[in-house]
């Protein structure tokens, strides 16, 4: 019966943040980390949630909650990527950024935030390699 219940209250902080209402969903996560507190996707989404709402700090703290619980949770990373990058702390972006390309090779996100972080830091050439990679695998029908 738990899984049912957190099952409803995380769609339904799915259904919110998809429509914008990062606080209301926040608080649909907080709930359902209640109830499952082991989840690493609920510990992620609490902090996209956060990252939405400009809590970089609280976000980071949930994003790296879910990596302990799910080392190969290549969706935290990038999102911990985000939020360090939103912080300025570009290299622990960058590092996040690689993370989570190493444990997806097709994640064409990861290599357009990449690539911003690249050009950020001066590093140009690697920038442009990440951007066309990005497109290449943004318009590749037979992605992940």
């Amino acid at each position: 019966m738990e899984s049912i219940n957190w099952e409803s209250i995380f769609q339904e902080g799915n259904l919110l943040a998809n429509s914008g209402e990062h606080q209301k969903a926040l608080e649909k996560y907080l709930l359902a980390k209640t109830i499952k507190p082991e989840d690493a996707m609920t510990w992620n989404n609490i902090g996209v949630a956060q990252l939405c709402l400009g809590k970089f700090d609280e976000s980071i703290c949930n994003f790296s909650k879910a990596i302990l619980l799910n080392p190969y949770y290549k969706d935290a990373f990038h999102n911990r990527g985000l939020a360090y990058s939103d912080l300025g702390d570009l290299e622990l972006a960058r590092d996040d950024l690689n993370m989570a390309i190493q444990l997806d090779s097709q994640y064409w996100s990861a290599y357009r935030h990449r690539s911003v972080i690249n050009q950020m830091l001066g590093n140009h050439d690697e920038s442009y390699d990440d951007f066309l990679t990005a497109k290449k695998l943004e318009g590749d029908p037979n992605r992940k």
